[in-house]
């Protein structure tokens, strides 16, 4: 993919300086590094986002599958 795009303001000064510590040997890499760096962290949120929900789950079949009183009820039977 190919783009062309006019960057100002703080999104080119950090470009710059991505380049001016070494981090980055082009403005193209810089642009790159960026965009990778926020899929890994698009990345780690939706899997805490999906361990929370998994742990929620568990949670609550543990209510269901470890309720006492359900299973005294059961019991009579």
């Amino acid at each position: 993919m190919n783009i062309h795009v006019n960057l100002t303001g703080d999104v080119a000064k950090t470009i710059e300086e991505m380049i001016y510590r070494g981090r980055a040997a082009s403005k193209s890499e810089a642009i790159r590094l960026a965009v990778l760096e926020y899929r890994q962290k698009l990345e780690e949120s939706n899997k805490q986002e999906k361990n929370g929900w998994l742990a929620l789950a568990e949670k609550s079949l543990d209510k269901v599958w470890n309720n006492k009183k359900d299973d005294e009820v059961w019991s009579k039977y």
